[in-house]
């Protein structure tokens, strides 16, 4: 596994003399040569006579082996075989990595068991206890990642992988430029693959990812025995900036992986030189890789090991260029990119969206691909803060294994590099090619729901529960009906459409009239679901549907009676003018009437008006004709037909309250009532 383009450039020495198997192991592993060490350990593991202690180093070394060469899932059988042979009390950090191990194995339970008891248990390693408890926590959430829904489809790209590494992927000139360690020039012993060189792969079936593949152009680029890998280009592709390790040797000047930068002429590439200044000092123990020029070509971002700011691990890093072109201001990134693991493999696509790799950040294992977004808190004072998240891109670009180096082709597709054992894998690290990433394919579902409400002849509302609401389209034909809540609150299950018109219609027995509402989502859906917040969003629609209260079906609780309906319409003394409060209570009260004749189509109504019992009994007849005459009158004047509606005067022979003393008992009297005098 080349994630880090061989973080271990190291001086081999040759294996001189004979020695033991432990010896000789031990040399091999101190020299990051993890290949031949896993063979000699193995052969320790093996033997009969080895003693339970020199078989639970042994088990261990091979895990250590495969952890540090980035193969942490290989290592499971053999840290669980060391743990049972007890080798904890050697090595109080085995239940860690072992814990690892069952991570990258998808035995999330189990390896937060793990991480957690490693924590409790352990008092004198508080970089790890960090971790444990970080890992903890980040799996006890990591099925909501792992069962997220996807809508990217990825594919092997068979046409460029080989049992051998290939990774980092670029695009020059609708091309891929990629690394790999198929020429085997030499063997690089910490892993047991060849070093890395750069290759172009020439697309001729796009679809199928099959093409021919040569090696970068020209004969400067690729070095022997030294590792040349991760390329970036500027916009107009002329100049690319990449990793090159030193070679290996052990007076060699260059002690670390720096950046290197050449430049296009129009007829060949130029020599690599190191990068100016960020990768300048090359006596130092500085690691530098992972480099992505920003869309504009301003901006280089990078990985590095360097200590300034650092996080721990492997972070992030940005420089800006200058007027020379040289690059300089070399700032570390921050929270919430940087953790305290790796945080490697930058890149910024065309449209701006930044992406990296980490194993810091809640993962599926090893490294996942990360990106990041914005989300927006609402404040104590209203306002809204916008705060940058980190987000994982979920599977199935994310595994167990290590992935990473994404780059783009356009807005959706593009290419990105895992050592997945599944999925048609080639071996070590493979490239794949995704499309339609579900990162960025969001979705919105538009729901509609509401609250119903009962509405009295003079228009005051309350909340009404247990009302059946029927959703139609716009053909009357029924989408959906639900029974609003006890609270009044009704929600439909099925998404709405955009841009569509619908009806409601509730109900709720005779005491309540039918209403039918138009409602539409024209214009209403969202213009830029770019900007949402999730891949999946719901959005709801909110309305009210008001039911009237049939006045006529009201019945008093105690008596059980229906009560006669009343409407209070004052008057000026000994006049029947309809005075402005009274002609607003008419205005209700024909609302109402609208609705009730549209459910009752061949009811008449009567109008009788009241008076008090002051006066003479043929003077208040006169005048109660004249009022209920004058509130019919404007009724019909708003629309009520005069076969519906008609007035009659009772004067004072039905009084509410008999016998009135005060002005509130023949305020009483003087009242509107209204009946229905045929069905």
């Amino acid at each position: 596994m080349t994630k880090k383009i061989i973080i271990y450039s190291l001086a081999f020495l040759a294996m001189a003399g004979c020695r033991s198997l432990p010896k000789t192991a031990k040399d091999y592993f101190e020299q990051a040569k993890y290949e031949p060490a896993l063979g000699v350990y193995k052969q320790i593991a093996g033997i009969k006579a080895a003693t339970a202690e020199q078989k639970g180093n042994a088990n261990f070394m091979i895990g250590e082996c495969y952890r540090l060469s980035n193969r942490v899932a290989l290592a499971l059988p053999y840290y669980k075989a060391a743990m049972d042979l007890g080798y904890t009390n050697k090595v109080a950090e085995l239940p860690f990595y072992y814990a690892q191990a069952l991570k990258a194995n998808e035995k999330y339970d189990l390896a937060a068991e793990q991480f957690k008891l490693f924590a409790e248990n352990t008092t004198n390693n508080d970089d790890k206890v960090a971790i444990a408890k970080r890992e903890a926590a980040g799996l006890a959430i990591i099925r909501g990642i792992y069962e997220t829904k996807s809508f990217t489809t990825i594919k092997n790209c068979t046409g460029i992988n080989t049992p051998d590494a290939e990774f980092s992927p670029a695009i020059l000139q609708k091309k891929v430029v990629f690394s790999s360690s198929r020429r085997k020039e030499k063997v690089f012993e910490t892993n047991g693959q060849g070093f890395n060189d750069l290759y172009v792969f020439n697309f001729k079936d796009s679809a199928n990812c099959q093409g021919d593949i040569v090696p970068f152009f020209g004969l400067n680029v690729n070095a022997y025995y030294s590792h040349e890998a991760c390329p970036t280009f500027s916009p107009d592709g002329k100049t690319m900036i990449f990793a090159r390790s030193n070679k290996g040797e052990k007076k060699e000047a260059m002690k670390e992986v720096k950046l290197f930068k050449s430049t296009f002429n129009g007829t060949e590439w130029a020599e690599p030189a190191v990068l100016s200044p960020i990768s300048n000092d090359t006596l130092s123990g500085i690691w530098d890789s992972n480099p992505a020029l920003s869309p504009d070509g301003t901006t280089l971002y990078f990985a590095s090991n360097r200590k300034d700011e650092s996080f721990g691990g492997i972070d992030i890093f940005k420089a800006t260029k200058d007027a020379n072109g040289g690059w300089g201001n070399v700032q570390n990134l921050g929270k919430p990119f940087n953790t305290e693991g790796d945080d490697m493999f930058p890149y910024m696509s065309a449209d701006g969206r930044f992406f990296f790799a980490s194993d810091g950040h809640v993962g599926l294992g090893g490294l996942d691909i990360f990106y990041l977004d914005t989300t927006k808190t609402k404040q104590a004072d209203g306002s809204l803060k916008t705060e940058l998240v980190v987000r994982n891109a979920g599977k199935p670009m994310n595994s167990t294994a290590d992935d990473f180096g994404i780059v783009f082709g356009n807005k959706t597709d593009g290419y990105f590099t895992s050592n997945r054992s599944t999925d048609e894998a080639k071996g070590d690290d493979d490239i794949f090619a995704f499309k339609n990433d579900s990162i960025y394919q969001k979705k919105v579902t538009y729901y509609l729901q509401g609250i119903t409400y009962a509405e009295d002849e003079l228009g005051k509302q309350r909340i009404l529960g247990s009302v059946t609401v029927v959703l139609k389209n716009d053909k009357g034909e029924t989408i959906e009906k639900v029974v609003s809540t006890e609270e009044g609150k009704f929600k439909f299950p099925k998404p709405v459409a955009v841009d569509a018109k619908f009806e409601l219609e509730g109900e709720k027995g005779e005491q309540f009239l039918k209403r039918n509402l138009n409602y539409n989502t024209m214009g209403k859906g969202v213009k830029d679901i770019t900007k949402l917040p999730k891949r999946e969003n719901e959005i709801y629609f909110d309305t009210l549907l008001v039911l009237r209260e049939n006045i006529f079906k009201r019945v008093d609780e105690k008596t059980k009676k229906v009560i006669v309906p009343e409407i209070e319409i004052l008057y000026d003394y000994d006049k029947a003018d309809i005075r402005p409060d009274a002609a607003k209570t008419l205005d209700e009260f024909y609302d109402f009437l609208k609705d009730y004749f549209a459910e009752y189509p061949t009811q008449v109504l009567e109008m009788g008006s009241h008076t008090d019992s002051r006066g003479s009994d043929k003077y208040n007849q006169k005048l109660a004709q004249r009022r209920a005459e004058s509130a019919v009158a404007y009724l019909v004047k708003k629309g009520i037909a005069t076969d519906r509606i008609r007035a009659k005067g009772y004067g004072e022979y039905e009084p509410k309250v008999k016998n009135a003393k005060t002005e509130a008992q023949h305020q009483a009297n003087r009242r509107t009532t209204v009946k229905i005098i045929k069905g």
